[in-house]
């Protein structure tokens, strides 16, 4: 016991081995700001990493439309997956057709898949 509180009075560098480098704890100068002391981050600045990051596409949209080369967006109709006995054969044939998505919905779906439509 007496060794070991020898060793602790010391100080530190009696544990340190040969050979090791010691370990250099880093302070920040008086001037440098710390992340602790930095205010929240501003909208001009989030606006600014918003623009940089890489847009991610709605998975479900992209499932359900496909883009053309114009921008528009094609679409399969509705109504056709089950319950198709008592659908008449001419109604069925029409709705096997792909359909261009409507105009009301059109701009949503674009910013969705992060399609630029081309200009006319």
């Amino acid at each position: 016991r007496s060794l070991l509180f020898a060793c602790l009075l010391a100080g530190a560098s009696a544990f340190v081995p040969t050979g090791v480098a010691p370990v250099r704890v880093l302070v920040p100068a008086a001037g440098a700001p710390s992340l602790a002391s930095s205010p929240a981050m501003s909208s001009v600045m989030k606006k600014a990493k918003a623009a940089k990051r890489k847009g991610k596409s709605s998975s479900a949209v992209a499932k359900r439309f496909k883009v053309t080369a114009t921008g528009k967006l094609l679409r399969h109709s509705a109504f056709k997956s089950h319950i198709l006995t008592k659908k008449h054969p001419l109604r069925k044939q029409k709705l096997r057709r792909t359909l261009q998505a409507d105009e009301s919905q059109l701009k949503t779906m674009q910013k969705l898949m992060l399609v630029v439509p081309k200009k006319k």
